[in-house]
């Protein structure tokens, strides 16, 4: 094969249905503790590699806790997409604390759910997504 060729199926390649999907995330976030519950729901693109907050909160005025989320697309191929998510809160002295920062395996239109409890600090995280192409 000449050169021309192998440029030709290279860009091919590049310019697969899975490289040049736009990527749509639906996120249900939860935070349940002490009594208080925050939501968030929220839908924004991803794109590969780079790191996209989904939800910001601040305590201003209320007795919310400042939160901050964010996922990262790691992974797509024609059976699975991996996303990794981090939450974090702000703690008193404006240090963040990790709450949760799994990597989800889903596939396309295929909604995954996340769970977590911590007992000492009666605290209950619920994540779910769903992935699609647009």
């Amino acid at each position: 094969m000449n050169d021309w060729g192998k440029g030709l199926v290279l860009f091919s390649a590049f310019l697969s249905p899975l490289a040049m999907a736009d990527w749509l995330l639906d996120v249900d976030f939860e935070l349940s503790s002490a009594g208080m519950t925050q939501t968030v729901n929220t839908s924004l693109s991803l794109l590969p590699g780079e790191e996209t907050v989904f939800f910001g909160t601040d305590n201003e005025n209320t007795n919310r806790r400042e939160l901050v989320g964010s996922a990262e697309l790691l992974e797509v191929s024609a059976e699975e997409v991996k996303i990794a998510f981090k939450v974090q809160e702000r703690l008193d002295d404006g240090a963040w604390r990790t709450i949760i920062s799994p990597t989800i395996s889903t596939g396309l239109n295929s909604p995954a759910s996340f769970e977590s409890s911590d007992g000492d600090a009666d605290e209950q995280v619920k994540l779910k997504v769903e992935v699609t192409s647009v």
